[in-house]
């Protein structure tokens, strides 16, 4: 009874859980029958449905990620380890990943140090020099900016000290040895359990101070001994420790000590060292050895022949025994040219630099020769040559920053080249000098590169003005332009050069520069403007020179008001200095053109009557000069002449004395109209009588100083190549032509005005003449020969050109002129 009671307790437990599940079982079909009664149920269904997949398995992704990354989660301590254990790849992954946590969770500065050692050993990997310097470069930044960040401290010597390799493998020798020297005595962390990187520290010293700008031979002397002298050294490190100590010496020029080290190389064990290697070595260091040696006894020395033959076969026999033609070969070859050179077998050492330049361009020892054969063409005067050398050493240097050459520095490059530009530039070769420092961009600064070519424009500007100089009379115009054009592209130069060193103390100097090259070139405009610049910032030095300056600049441009303005400025501000009297000159004659002619005589007088100034001195000459033509431009003829006649009298040879004279002929011949007037209106014949007679004479004094001024002219060959020449000696035949007809000499002055008619048939003045000549022939009742003359006249008009300026030489044009000769051939 007892277990029937409990069967059917059990049985009535057992039927609410079958119903609990039966209704569960019944949900999904009772949701896919709610879902077919409508086509939106079914869209609902499927998308909560693909909702609660989504969540499933973002949850699940989540979970499992964590489980992952609690195990596997990289480290910086794990980074520093892999570092020390030399696996580099593995530490750089690891910063890698380090890099997608937060900032709190990756120390910055670690992480730089950690890329900058495995870059630093990339570097160390890599086959090209070029690209290897560079690489440890970028490995230097990454350990500057790990530093300035901050390290724990057990890292931070470490840091320094891959720093300062860094550098000085990056080419940076000068940063490098500061680096190392605030380092001091490395610590044993750097260390490690030997002194590797001690000695790798004094290796990398020795080659900094060696590499340097200016290499500091005896502080690499004294990290070189190190290795000579460290316990326990190796055969090997001892055999290339002298060798680079023997190589010092020689640089430092010590001969005896260099032979000392020489003597005393003992060969490494073989296996350390092949016999092959030791022999090339060794080798090329005597034949250096005995190089350097010639090198100091006197050329006529029989040993000095004796000791560079031995050296050339010394360098020839280690050649031989380097059949890869490696390093020691090439340098082999190189000092077997300047054996050589040192021979005086300029030509042989020519044909072996020119070996080595071609087989080894980009070589240390390929560049330098490249740069000696160059310095050789040139000192033999093969121009072309030794540019396209220097052009092709330039190029070899492609980038300043990671260039080393233990045979020839950046500093010695620099000294060579300049050497080469002023050669070039001594001997007159301007283009070429030119041409060579446009290849100069990649050893020299802008500023330079500036300064060079300005220097070179102003140097070729003044050689072409000297050379007018000397010029026959039709070339030198020509070669003055093109003188002043260089003067004004040195200017242009200098102010850029200016710009550029817009902060130093040059500045002043360089517009100075620039405006001296400007005035020269007849720039004008610029050397006013210049020297306003030079003005405003110069409170001192060259202020009253600057004043006389921007004064005659702006003389030159038609602004005397300007003009008189700079020139008082001068006299107030500066009355003791020397400029003074050019400034009253030059002042003079600014208000001359502003027709001030009594303040303009005062300034002459101020001169020509003080006390400073005697005959000798320019100013005082040119103020004479200047005296005699103002006074003839105020119609005083009678003073004029004696002031001119004067000056010319005490300098004949002046270019302005042919001036004068004509000048004094000029008074002469207009002092005539006076007379000519009171012939006129006399009354008496006593008066007419004396008016004739000073007419007469006044008159015959300019026709002999016409006559003087165009035999000087033709005589000294100025009348077809000096403009001005040119135009007095036109003048002085028509001037005689007119005083031989007032004198009514009409056949002599005929024949003047024919010399015009015959030296000038191609210029519109010639009709003047024509017209001359015809009135000439009826004054002689030669009515024919008039109007042929006038009927020549018209022939040469149709002949003139086109484009001839009638307006220029004459008061007419060619139209008029046409109906000039018509109407006077009618008379």
């Amino acid at each position: 009874m007892a277990e029937t009671t409990q069967s059917h307790s059990d049985d009535s437990s057992a039927a609410p859980s079958v119903s609990l599940v039966s209704r569960l079982k019944g949900i999904p079909v009772k949701l896919i029958d709610w879902m077919r009664t409508s086509r939106l149920r079914t869209i609902i269904v499927g998308c909560v449905s693909l909702l609660v997949l989504g969540v499933v398995f973002a949850l699940w992704s989540f979970l499992a990620h964590e489980a992952i990354g609690h195990d596997d989660r990289v480290t910086l301590r794990q980074a520093y380890e892999a570092l020390d254990d030399g696996r580099y790849e593995r530490a750089r992954t690891i910063v890698g990943e380090l890099q997608n946590e937060t900032a709190q969770s990756l120390s910055f500065g670690s992480a730089l140090f950690i890329l900058g050692v495995v870059k630093a050993k990339q570097a160390d990997d890599e086959w090209s020099t070029g690209r290897s310097r560079a690489m440890h470069l970028v490995a230097s930044r990454y350990l500057q900016k790990a530093l300035a960040i901050g390290l724990p401290n057990e890292r931070e010597a470490a840091a320094r000290y891959q720093l300062g390799r860094s550098l000085i493998l990056g080419n940076q020798p000068r940063e490098g040895i500061a680096v190392f020297e605030e380092l001091g005595d490395i610590p044993h962390t750097v260390l490690g359990e030997d002194a590797s990187a001690e000695a790798e520290r004094h290796a990398l010293l020795m080659q900094a101070y060696l590499d340097s700008p200016n290499p500091r031979l005896e502080k690499a002397l004294e990290h070189a001994k190190f290795a000579v002298e460290k316990a326990h050294a190796t055969p090997r490190e001892l055999y290339k420790a002298k060798l680079a100590q023997g190589d010092i010496f020689l640089r430092l020029g010590q001969a005896q000590l260099a032979r000392q080290v020489v003597d005393s190389l003992m060969p490494p064990a073989s296996d350390l060292l092949n016999e092959s290697e030791k022999s090339v070595v060794q080798q090329v260091l005597e034949g250096r050895l005995a190089i350097e040696t010639a090198r100091q006894l006197p050329k006529a020395d029989p040993q000095r022949k004796l000791l560079l033959n031995e050296a050339i076969n010394e360098l020839r026999e280690a050649q031989r025994n380097d059949p890869r033609m490696g390093r020691n070969s090439r340098r082999a070859m190189y000092e077997i040219g300047v054996a050589l050179e040192e021979l005086g077998k300029l030509q042989s050492a020519v044909n072996q630099f020119d070996r080595v330049s071609k087989q080894f361009g980009d070589t240390n020892e390929g560049i330098a020769a490249t740069l000696a054969e160059a310095d050789l063409n040139l000192a033999q005067g093969r121009y072309q040559q030794a540019l396209a050398g220097y052009r092709t050493a330039l190029e070899a240097v492609s980038n300043p920053t990671t260039y080393v050459n233990e045979l020839l520095s950046l500093p010695e490059l620099r000294k060579r080249l300049l050497a080469a530009f002023q050669e070039f530039v001594d001997e007159g070769r301007f283009a070429e000098a030119a041409l060579l420092v446009d290849q100069f961009n990649t050893v020299f600064d802008q500023g330079e590169l500036v300064e060079l070519t300005a220097r070179t424009q102003e140097a070729w500007g003044e050689s072409l003005l000297k050379k007018a100089r000397s010029d026959d009379r039709w070339h030198a115009r020509q070669t003055r332009q093109q003188g002043r054009h260089r003067l004004r592209a040195a200017g242009r130069a200098y102010e850029e050069l200016a710009q550029v060193r817009y902060a130093t103390r040059f500045y002043t100097d360089d517009l100075w520069q620039a405006a001296d090259c400007y005035y020269r070139g007849q720039n004008y405009t610029n050397t006013a403007r210049t020297l306003r610049e030079y003005l405003h910032h110069e409170v001192r030095r060259r202020n009253s020179v600057a004043l006389l300056r921007m004064g005659q600049s702006y003389l030159a441009l038609r602004r005397p008001a300007d003009a008189i303005e700079a020139f008082e400025e001068c006299l107030e501000m500066y009355p003791r200095d020397a400029v003074v009297y050019q400034s009253r000159l030059e002042c003079a004659r600014a208000h001359q053109q502003l027709g001030n002619s009594k303040a303009a005589l005062e300034l002459l007088k101020s001169n020509l009557t003080g006390e400073e100034l005697t005959p000798k001195s320019p100013e005082w000459r040119d103020s004479l000069f200047a005296y005699g033509r103002l006074l003839y431009d105020l119609d005083q003829y009678e003073p004029a002449v004696k002031h001119l006649r004067e000056a010319v009298g005490r300098y004949p040879r002046d270019e302005q004395s042919m001036l004068a004279m004509y000048t004094i002929a000029r008074a002469h011949h207009r002092d005539s109209e006076k007379p000519q007037k009171r012939l006129a209106a006399a009354n008496t014949e006593s008066e007419r009588q004396q008016s004739r007679k000073q007419l007469t004479s006044d008159l015959e004094k300019a026709h002999r100083a016409y006559v003087e001024v165009q035999r000087l002219i033709t005589l000294e060959g100025y009348g077809d190549s000096d403009p001005l020449h040119r135009t007095l000696l036109r003048n002085c035949y028509m001037m005689q032509g007119s005083v031989l007809f007032d004198l009514n000499r009409f056949e002599e002055a005929r024949q003047a005005y024919a010399n015009v008619s015959t030296l000038y048939q191609n210029e519109p003045f010639v009709l003047e003449s024509f017209v001359k000549i015809a009135n000439c022939f009826r004054r002689l009742n030669e009515p024919t020969k008039a109007r042929g003359t006038l009927l020549q006249a018209k022939q040469v008009l149709e002949r003139l050109p086109a484009d001839a300026d009638f307006r220029v030489a004459t008061n007419f044009t060619r139209q008029q002129w046409g109906l000039i000769l018509d109407q006077m051939s009618k008379w």
